[in-house]
């Protein structure tokens, strides 16, 4: 069975998020929990929009007209992928500077 570049990125995609889910919470976590539950918002936040992302891609394979809009839908994923990134750098640093 061949896979398309697309398919490739998403299943990639996929994986990279069920690994970050798995993580142990950040050690900032067990000291606040406003930033436990901020973090938790973040998640939430990756998991949907790479679902959306998702669900945009195989609508746009069925549904031609849908194809710019999963432009939209990666560019949202990867904004909030970036967001993800900084805020557990942000955790990170408050700690080593402590």
């Amino acid at each position: 069975m061949k896979i398309t570049k697309r398919q490739l990125r998403r299943l990639i995609k996929e994986e990279k998020q069920k690994l970050l889910s798995e993580q142990p919470h950040h050690q900032m976590y067990d000291e606040d929990d406003e930033l436990r539950e901020l973090g938790e918002a973040i998640e939430s936040l990756s998991h949907w929009s790479m679902e959306t992302n998702r669900f945009m891609d195989r609508m746009a394979e069925r549904y031609g007209e849908l194809a710019a809009q999963t432009t939209r839908a990666r560019t949202v994923a990867n904004e909030v992928e970036e967001l993800a990134n900084r805020y557990d750098q942000a955790l990170d640093d408050i700690l080593r500077f402590r």
